[in-house]
């Protein structure tokens, strides 16, 4: 159920130590997708002496130290190159009439030599992405890429780039794109190729590359910090190149302090897990584990792996427990997979980022289970401007195409929250527009799960009643 970008939160919402995870979002890295006019030939598989051993020896030069001469290098060095080419056996070391020895191609050694004859240089076509972020080339295919309106509708954030300009031919040197075509070609298993020059760029579409952003904030809320991760790995090198072009305030983020929660009952703060405790579980049942630079370790075994299973059903015994703020999407999604009696949601704004056609079909998926009831109210004392038509329009399609599901505005204010059974996040996250706030302003969330019938029974006929009262009141 988890998409790159929760995974990525849940993976490093610790870098940190002193600040917290305050905004999560799918971010664009600019890219252009060169078409390269470039001059290339087939690498060549032989060292630079030993393919010269060769071609002497085809020339009719047989001496070791003659061979030497002619290359203006020492006899030692040749001689190396010989035993490599006795050992690869295309050469032979045999005695001539003089008491000496001769060097003579072997029918392998005379194949070799004419396929470096037959090595011409060719102009040919080439296709790298460019990251316009790093300003140089990286390994990415067009099928990696999403163009401009792809991004905006998934509600990504766009980068800037570290300039302007087009890319320029210098700017794609053919070092740096010898580096990709070797690592992909020895990937593919690939005949190699080595761009020799690079002559024009015929064409250059910009595109972008999917990322995530994670900005943190202090504890003290006087400071905050970002990273880019990309390839689901943290990418120090966008990070320095995102500071160098402006930072946070190239993105238009604003961090702000938690709205934080609706007061709980006395009694379920009593019994309230913190958060560090949860982080503690959440980690130990984490499969796979993080190694100390992020990644992955292999599948856990014997005792760790007890650990792990033990740890999440400690996690999940919890009645009353801290919601960082990166598992708010995690269990939106979870109501939506698995709820099978009643699913509630009460949100401020309601926004396309989120109300994707993923999350319909989902929706619709949970709204085909017989004996449920679904309940959807927004607004709650805010603004309806902030609120997208179309995704309220297809809520209400989907409302009118299945009874058991209410949607409506709500005029009073009041919590954020989610019920799916008996289970009630209470919070003040925004459930429905977590993907592209309308002020690009995000705070460090940090809900309560609570599994305790009777309260979340409480809360949920409370809620119920205001959002089927204001249904009702809109059908008058």
């Amino acid at each position: 159920m988890a998409d790159a970008t929760v995974i990525a939160a849940r993976r490093y919402s610790d870098q940190h130590p002193g600040y917290q995870l305050a905004y999560a979002g799918e971010a664009a890295v600019p890219v252009s997708m060169l078409t390269l006019d470039v001059l290339a030939q087939q690498c060549k598989k032989l060292p630079l002496v030993d393919e010269f051993v060769l071609r002497l020896v085809d020339y009719g030069i047989h001496k070791i130290s003659n061979m030497a001469a002619v290359l203006g290098i020492d006899v030692p060095t040749v001689s190396d190159a010989v035993v490599h080419q006795l050992s690869a056996e295309t050469i032979e070391y045999r005695p001539d009439s003089l008491g000496g020895r001769k060097v003579l191609l072997t029918y392998g050694g005379q194949r070799a030599v004419e396929e470096l004859s037959t090595v011409t240089p060719q102009r040919t076509e080439y296709q790298p992405a460019f990251d316009r972020l790093l300003w140089k080339p990286i390994p990415h295919s067009r099928s990696d890429l999403v163009t401009r309106a792809e991004a905006e509708a998934l509600g990504m954030l766009i980068l800037p780039s570290a300039r302007t300009a087009e890319v320029a031919a210098s700017d794609v040197t053919p070092r740096r794109l010898n580096l990709l075509l070797h690592q992909a070609q020895q990937d593919n298993d690939h005949p190699e190729i080595e761009v020799l020059s690079v002559e024009a760029i015929t064409r250059q579409p910009r595109l972008y590359l999917p990322a995530v952003l994670l900005v943190f904030i202090s504890d003290t809320a006087d400071d905050q910090r970002f990273n880019l991760v990309v390839d689901d790995t943290l990418s120090e090198p966008h990070d320095s190149a995102l500071h160098q072009v402006g930072g946070l305030e190239r993105t238009r983020i604003q961090i702000a302090p938690a709205v934080g929660e609706s007061d709980l009952p006395e009694p379920l703060r009593h019994q309230r897990t913190p958060y560090d405790a949860v982080r503690d579980l959440q980690r130990r049942a984490d499969n796979p584990q993080l190694a100390d630079n992020g990644t992955p370790v292999p599948i856990l075994q014997g005792a760790e792996e007890h650990e792990s299973v033990t740890a999440r059903a400690e996690l999940d015994a919890l009645t009353v427990r801290s919601v960082p703020l990166f598992e708010h999407r995690e269990l939106l999604m979870t109501a939506l997979g698995t709820a099978n009696t009643r699913f509630l949601l009460a949100a401020p704004f309601v926004r396309d980022a989120v109300v994707t056609g993923d999350f319909l079909a989902k929706l619709e998926t949970m709204l085909r289970r017989s004996g449920l009831t679904a309940h959807i109210g927004y607004g709650f004392g805010h603004d309806l401007k902030h609120s997208d038509n179309s995704a309220l329009g297809q809520l209400r399609t989907l409302a009118r195409r299945y009874p058991r599901l209410t949607v409506a505005h709500v005029a009073d204010p009041t919590a954020n929250i989610l019920i799916f059974d008996d289970t009630w996040v209470n919070s003040g996250f925004d459930w429905l527009s977590f993907r592209d706030q309308p002020t690009h302003t995000y705070r460090p969330e940090e809900g309560t799960l609570v599994r305790d019938k009777a309260h979340v029974d409480e809360q949920y006929n409370h809620y119920a009643k205001l959002i089927t009262r204001a249904d009702a009141a809109t059908k008058r």
